[in-house]
């Protein structure tokens, strides 16, 4: 029931009841309908959003374990009904499930006028309708209710006359039921059939071979099933066949892309990203992002996510994202500037925040793109340097001290501290990249270290691929994020860079020849080390001199690190012997089968003894070790290469 005091802007809002059964092109242009069942329960909101859009909110009917209150239960665009009527559109598997120690889910609509004052919709009589009409917003506030661990509240905010559904959660604690939080639209698969264009996440794939036919790499619906862990899937026959198909396909570096989606005849459903503060894993993150099956088109929007993480979550965020609807082009700008007037959690005002500027980066290759990162436990941001001087512009964000890195490409090659403050730009000293500190010393044994500067900067008497922080410039470097090691369509990886058929530097080509990926030990496929052969003059061997062999590794799954061997000389590894100190850990979970080679940058240092090279030919060769006896086929230990090089230090 309305409260008898109302403000002048909320009294005229037009309040009427219908009665039950009414239809929905019997309300208001711009309203709330609320729908009560027999037992006086509030079964749903549906809101129009005078722009072609009618949707319905979930209110307290008994959840499934594919339902829950809050859930978006119906989605219907210019006619046509695209929600799943069996599943819910909804964080996570639902609201009823955030928490394990959770008792229940909250659902509350209000309609907001343009000075942000708000009204509870009109309520009806059991087995009723009421039809609330809205001047401006409508918003819609889910909240997780009962419980110790923590609150998650999510937003469906609606502006008059726009065909989206603005979208914002806010969580005290990460959640116990998932240990993620992402919101998955379900559509209709027979009314959004396809995924997005090429460059695009999810986007086509056209494959160097004419005889196979483009495809998305998260399309389910030719395969068999999983070939590893219930999520990568092959495709048994057919043009395609031997291919492999997953969600986790869809990625794309978060920096690259603005939005998701799927399209279909004269439609297209899109998801837009903030700026992403309130996520974890920085520019370069990678998770999935989409997945087609035979009855639905998912469209994820990542908030945070365990895969391959590197960071820790951040807590007490307002995370806005928003669902549009279009004929099928791409969604425009959204504006979110009036949420100052919806009374969010969280929610932090353009002129609550403050910019850093950095007027120039010096020491830049100009061959590489730089992105100037800026994170601390609470929020993330990032900025790209221009091409021409290095300058960074970094807007909008919240006031705290800020660890600012440095990458090139992907490689942290400058750290240092700056502070924020609002309203004001903070004008930071101009960054100069220096060369890559070596490791101390000249201990034999293999040592490890987080690179402090760019090491490409050291003359290298020899180096295979570039110091930029990732693998894409070897083989089979440009498909490991749409597809599995496994599929038909990757070079074979164990007939170069091998004894038999040694990379030969000065002539071999690291795309063609030196693996991505390394792994320990596969039962599909041979297994040795890499080997290198490389010519040292005369005037390069010296007894004095120190030579140092350094392994860029982007990522390793199952403790895999290297080891190498010059001639006759082995060297120890990380970790054989007492007092070894072993490098941060990678990510227990995987990431060289589900589209990511990154996770932390470390690299790898062996001081090769002079006594160990020759004047002529010499023979590198680098396998992996590790202390897990893990047999399972391409998750056996294993790490991506960045880049290896020898250097003479004096």
């Amino acid at each position: 029931m309305r409260k008898p005091q109302l403000k002048p802007m909320l009294r005229a809002c037009a309040l009427f009841t219908m009665l039950a059964g009414a239809t929905l092109q019997a309300q208001a242009a711009f309203s709330v309908t609320a729908t009560k069942d027999a037992g006086d329960k509030v079964v749903s909101y549906t809101i129009d959003t005078n722009a072609g859009l009618v949707f319905k909110v979930r209110g307290f009917p008994t959840d499934t374990s594919t339902t829950s209150p809050g859930d978006l239960s119906s989605l219907v665009y210019n006619g046509v009904e695209y929600q799943d009527a069996g599943r819910g559109t909804q964080v996570n598997t639902g609201y009823d499930y955030i928490y394990t120690d959770q008792t229940g889910v909250s659902v509350k609509a209000e309609v907001v006028d343009a000075n942000g004052n708000a009204l509870p919709v009109a309520l009806p009589a059991a087995g009723q309708s009421a039809v609330t009409a809205a001047s401006d917003y409508i918003k819609v506030t889910v909240t997780t209710v009962g419980g110790a661990t923590g609150v998650l509240t999510h937003y469906y905010l609606v502006k008059k006359g726009e065909a989206r559904i603005y979208m914002g959660t806010y969580f005290t604690a990460e959640p116990t039921g998932s240990a993620l939080v992402r919101f998955i639209a379900r559509m209709r698969i027979a009314a959004l059939p396809n995924g997005t264009p090429s460059g695009t996440p999810g986007g086509l794939v056209v494959n160097a071979d004419p005889n196979r036919p483009p495809s998305w790499p998260d399309d389910l619906r030719s395969t068999s099933g999983a070939i590893e862990s219930g999520d990568v899937y092959g495709i048994p026959s057919g043009p395609n066949a031997g291919e492999t198909r997953s969600k986790h396909y869809s990625n794309m570096r978060l920096k690259d892309w603005a939005y998701i989606g799927g399209t279909g005849p004269n439609v297209g459903i899109w998801i837009a990203r903030d700026n992403n503060e309130g996520g974890s894993g920085g520019p370069f993150y990678r998770s999935l992002l989409n997945q087609i099956t035979s009855t639905n088109n998912e469209i994820t929007y990542i908030v945070n996510y365990g895969e391959g993480q590197t960071e820790g979550f951040r807590l007490n965020r307002l995370n806005a994202y928003t669902m549009s609807f279009t004929n099928g082009t791409a969604p425009g700008p959204v504006d979110t500037a009036w949420f100052s007037k919806m009374n969010l959690l969280g929610y932090v005002p353009p002129t609550a925040r403050g910019n850093v500027f950095v007027p120039a980066i010096y020491g830049r290759n100009t061959a590489f793109p730089y992105t100037v990162g800026f994170a601390n436990a609470g929020a993330q941001y990032w900025a790209d340097a221009a091409s021409n001087d290095g300058h960074v512009n970094a807007d909008g964000m919240i006031p705290g001290t800020y660890t600012m890195t440095v990458y090139k490409n992907e490689l942290a090659v400058s750290s240092s501290q700056v502070s924020v403050t609002a309203g004001t730009t903070n004008i930071v000293p101009a960054v100069t990249i220096g060369a890559d500190a070596l490791a101390n010393g000249d201990d034999p044994r293999g040592k490890w270290h987080l690179a402090k500067g760019d090491p490409s900067l050291t003359q290298a008497l020899f180096r295979i691929g570039e110091w930029d922080g990732t693998p894409r410039e070897f083989l089979n470097g440009d498909k490991i994020t749409v597809m599995h090691p496994s599929d038909v369509r990757m070079s074979p990886w164990f007939d170069t860079a091998s004894v038999a058929n040694p990379y030969q530097v000065g002539v071999a080509t690291p795309r063609a020849q030196m693996p991505a990926y390394q792994w320990k030990g596969l039962t599909s496929a041979p297994n040795g080390p890499v080997t290198v052969n490389f010519t040292l003059k005369p005037s390069q061997i010296s007894a004095t001199s120190t030579y140092r062999f350094r392994i860029g590794v982007t990522t390793a799954q199952a403790g895999g690190r290297p080891q190498i061997a010059v001639n006759n000389w082995t060297s120890p590894f990380v970790g054989s012997q007492s007092g070894d100190v072993f490098p941060p850990a990678q990510p227990s979970t995987r990431t060289m089968t589900v589209g990511s080679y990154r996770a932390r940058n470390i690299t790898y240092d062996y001081t090769i003894p002079a006594s160990a090279l020759v004047a002529g030919q010499n023979t590198l060769k680098v396998w992996v070790v590790s202390g897990s006896t893990s047999t399972s086929g391409w998750l056996t230990p294993a790490y991506a290469f960045d880049a290896l090089d020898l250097i003479k230090i004096n």
